[in-house]
């Protein structure tokens, strides 16, 4: 007799455990749900809008609230409380409804994530609803179901919420990040000779801070950046000038090393409201602030770091263009970015071929700029 009784309760635990078995990575499930949960849900019913408003208490809490707005008064009645959270490696939903259950809360443990992507919480020994299930749709559309008993039968309820927009935020972020550049010429940079110089690619990097503006509804970003970039490509040239009546050879075959101070403003444009993917693209200012060589240059100039010598000008143009994912790696959300992105020099920055090309510009018609790669990740510092 005490086996029959002890059955039911040994078949639910084990049924519990084998369908959370399906929960690999119940942190990266608890931070989906925390990131898109977090906001107000609405949706129009004929007894007044129903909403749903999530926030984040801690790191592996979520609370909220499910309310009804009166529209003869514009009052609101709390429908339910309700509470999500991350204990070791289980995620539990809370509900407590009012005038049911005696007030008392009922937890519904999420079990699967089936293959539509609805996260789903179940509690057999509830009635009415036995399954609660979350579907998140790109940030922008909330699916709820609740599956239960009455009589007998199963019964099944749907609601589709909405995300309210909300105020525009300012983040400040960290980024740092490692690059490789190139020197793209065009053109003829020396006069009269066949033999023109050539460049290569070479590693480099970069740090700094950036100021995301972000706007009503989650779809369009302005990107501010002040950046230190450390640009490195290596480049081989020999040619001789006659100003005056004096001969001067110049040779260079050396890495260069130039540090340069950007500022740039890129809007970002994510493709579903909220969604992680987004392609970010505008123009950069550049100004150099130190350069030297490593390897032949004659005639041998200043080449201290931060004394700059004459081999390239100190303002630059160009553009960025390249892709974002939100990816946030370890147990703590940092609120990371990954990217990627190509840089591409627009204006002149020789000033080693070009001065000696007074006598026949025609001849010595060739641009220099910077053509480049970074790959880089930023962390949420502060936002508003």
């Amino acid at each position: 007799m005490q086996f029959r009784r002890l059955l039911p309760v040994l078949v639910l635990l084990l049924s519990q455990s084998l369908v959370q078995a399906q929960i690999d990575y119940p942190e990266d499930a608890f931070r989906e749900l925390r990131r898109g949960l977090d906001g107000t849900w609405f949706m129009p019913t004929d007894r007044g809008d129903r909403l749903e408003i999530w926030w984040k208490e801690n790191d592996s809490t979520m609370v909220g609230k499910s309310i009804r707005i009166k529209p003869e008064n514009g009052d609101s009645v709390l429908l339910e409380r309700l509470r999500l959270e991350l204990r070791d490696t289980t995620i539990t939903y809370i509900v407590t409804a009012r005038n049911q259950n005696s007030g008392q809360p009922v937890p519904f443990v999420l079990t699967e994530i089936d293959d539509e992507g609805f996260f789903v919480f179940s509690n057999p020994k509830h009635d009415d609803p036995q399954k609660i299930r979350y579907l998140l749709l790109g940030n922008r559309e909330m699916q709820v179901e609740t599956i239960g008993k009455r009589n007998g039968r199963e019964v099944k309820t749907e609601y589709v919420f909405e995300r309210e927009f909300t105020p525009g935020a300012v983040e400040f972020r960290a980024r740092a990040g490692i690059n490789a550049h190139n020197l793209r010429s065009t053109g003829s940079l020396l006069p009269a000779l066949p033999d023109q110089p050539t460049f290569g690619w070479q590693p480099g990097w970069e740090a700094g801070v950036q100021a995301r503006f972000k706007g009503r509804g989650g779809f369009i970003t302005i990107n501010t950046e002040i950046s230190a970039i450390g640009r490195r490509a290596h480049a081989q040239s020999a040619f001789t000038v006659y100003p005056d009546t004096t001969q001067i050879d110049y040779k260079r075959d050396l890495n260069y090393h130039s540090v340069w101070l950007v500022a740039s403003i890129m809007p970002e444009i994510t493709f579903r409201r909220d969604g992680r993917l987004s392609l970010i693209a505008g123009p950069y200012y550049g100004r150099l602030v130190g350069l030297n060589g490593k390897g032949v240059q004659e005639p041998t100039e200043e080449n201290k770091l931060f004394k700059v010598n004459n081999d390239f000008k100190k303002n630059e143009f160009g553009i960025n263009l390249g892709f974002q994912y939100k990816l946030n790696f370890g147990k703590k959300d940092l609120g990371g970015i990954l990217g990627l992105r190509a840089s591409y020099g627009l204006n002149n920055i020789d000033n080693l071929y070009f001065r000696y090309c007074d006598y026949n510009p025609a001849l010595c018609n060739g641009q220099l700029s910077f053509l480049g790669a970074s790959l880089y990740y930023s962390v949420n510092l502060l936002k508003i």
